[in-house]
């Protein structure tokens, strides 16, 4: 299926996102270090990266789009148990802390098939 990244700087959000999309048939590669993430995006293909939004090191928006600079064809999943404006003003598919795991596989979902459609387009 899709390689996802998940970028949290709690190990258990990063653990119960990797739980809840591997038996989806998803390769799951996860880490709490936003440098790390975009070392990991440039060298493979990175389908969906799920990034919190509030980390010690970088925003997950600044994350985001660098992720979005480097590989336009990544679809990108904000978290985070905040609500912000600031999510609503980047446009990007958000999801609040907690979630369900319904309510993750049908936004990894939706997005993942946003993308297949872009490609298919293409």
């Amino acid at each position: 299926m899709a390689t996802i990244l998940v970028v949290d700087d709690e190990e258990v959000v990063r653990c119960v996102v990797r739980d809840m999309l591997e038996p989806e048939g998803h390769t799951v590669i996860d880490t709490e270090d936003p440098q790390d993430a975009l070392r990991l995006a440039r060298e493979q293909p990175i389908h969906l990266l799920v990034t919190d939004v509030v980390m010690p090191q970088m925003r997950g928006t600044e994350l985001a789009s660098r992720v979005s600079g480097e590989s336009p064809s990544t679809r990108i999943l904000l978290m985070s148990a905040y609500t912000m404006a600031e999510m609503a003003a980047t446009g990007r598919a958000f999801i609040g802390k907690p979630f369900t795991i319904r309510s993750l596989t049908d936004k990894v979902r939706q997005l993942l098939d946003q993308s297949s459609a872009l490609t298919a387009g293409a």
